[in-house]
């Protein structure tokens, strides 16, 4: 899989650029605040659906702009295909595959697949549990689009009961019903979660034993408020958990228990990662895990993902630079802030204040 072309449109500091790509690595060069990263985001928007910055659609368009756009053609083994998003101040927007219908979320979720590596996810090691569950979720997304619809139900029968219990007076025959569906939902959850967890060690492990001459190891752990080893049996724990928890619920007004409350947790050599790791191992930790991602998405999809970097060669030792570059000669990656010596033969990409050359 590979971007061919990137239109911007009154999108962050970019009030009109034309943007191509060479199938292997693209460098993207210039000071800080230029907009390397933008570029970054707009592709990445077409993989998630939202930015990665995690802000809302109204802050990527140009300031003084009511509307903007992204657009990209991208090429997989098979065949070659745009996509386009309309943003709008108003919250509304426009995603199209080619000259399609306007598609929700889970009809365009696994068309293009990337996967982002910025300095913010080092977090991944010591950051709240939610970081690593937004993590596996989109990583288990876009290789699996269905899982998506499931995720999505999820989250709007939660905030149903959530409503349900902000109210103080609380209808049991429908908070039951809510709590059915939850547990149903959250079985098929965890079950993907976990099994995605379990094929992520076993890529990140070989990745940091290489790149730790063989001195760290990895062990990755799901941790489920949902017990049993099959989905059905999930499903009824996480059943009786509900009831069990109904009125303490009630209490606070709020859902406590299910799978939007799992974690995973990351142990280097048998201890806690998010309490003994160095910050050059938490970077090891997070290389790893982001290229046992893209490799676990050429095993699922039968094509490498996009690889976005985003300024992190700069945050590297000369070994860990050495090993990573080593590892993305036979896919497309696009990196930003990088020393662009390095990449004397590749595409080169200049950023000034918003505006973009080549």
């Amino acid at each position: 899989m590979r971007i061919e072309h990137l239109s911007l449109r009154s999108f962050r500091n970019a009030s009109e650029s034309e943007i191509s790509f060479l199938p292997g690595v693209n460098v993207i060069c210039g000071a800080n605040a230029a907009g390397k990263t933008n570029i970054l985001e707009a592709i990445f928007y077409f993989a998630a659906g939202k930015s990665f910055r995690n802000c809302k659609d109204r802050e990527l368009i140009s300031f003084g702009c009511d509307k903007g756009s992204i657009a990209m053609r991208f090429a997989t083994e098979n065949d070659v295909y745009k996509m386009s998003a309309q943003l709008s101040k108003s919250g509304r927007r426009v995603i199209r595959l080619g000259e399609s219908a306007p598609l929700r979320m889970t009809e365009y979720i696994g068309r293009f697949r990337a996967v982002i590596f910025t300095p913010d996810h080092l977090n991944l090691v010591k950051g709240a549990p939610e970081n690593r569950r937004r993590f596996l979720d989109l990583a288990i997304c876009q290789s699996f689009p269905r899982y998506a619809k499931t995720l999505s139900e999820y989250n709007r029968v939660l905030a149903q009961k959530n409503a349900l219990l902000k109210r103080g007076s609380v209808n049991d025959d429908l908070l039951f019903v809510y709590n059915e569906r939850l547990a149903t939902l959250a079985a098929v959850i965890t079950v993907n979660r976990r099994k995605y967890v379990q094929k992520l060690e076993e890529e990140a492990k070989t990745f940091l034993l290489d790149m730790s001459d063989g001195k760290e190891s990895l062990t990755l752990s799901y941790q489920s408020q949902g017990d049993g080893s099959t989905q059905e049996e999930i499903k009824e724990s996480y059943l009786k958990l509900f009831n069990e928890k109904s009125e303490y619920e009630k209490e606070r007004f709020l859902s406590l228990y299910g799978a939007h409350k799992d974690d995973f947790s990351v142990c280097i050599n048998k201890k806690s990662a998010r309490m003994y790791a160095s910050q050059g191992q938490q970077r090891s930790i997070v290389l790893s895990l982001k290229l046992a991602e893209g490799e676990l998405s050429y095993k699922l999809t039968g094509e490498y993902p996009v690889f976005l970097l985003d300024d992190i060669l700069s945050e590297l030792d000369s070994d860990r630079k050495e090993y990573i570059l080593s590892r993305i000669t036979d896919r497309q990656v696009i990196i930003t802030g990088c020393e662009s010596e390095i990449f004397e033969n590749e595409g080169k990409i200049l950023v000034c204040e918003g505006r973009i050359t080549q």
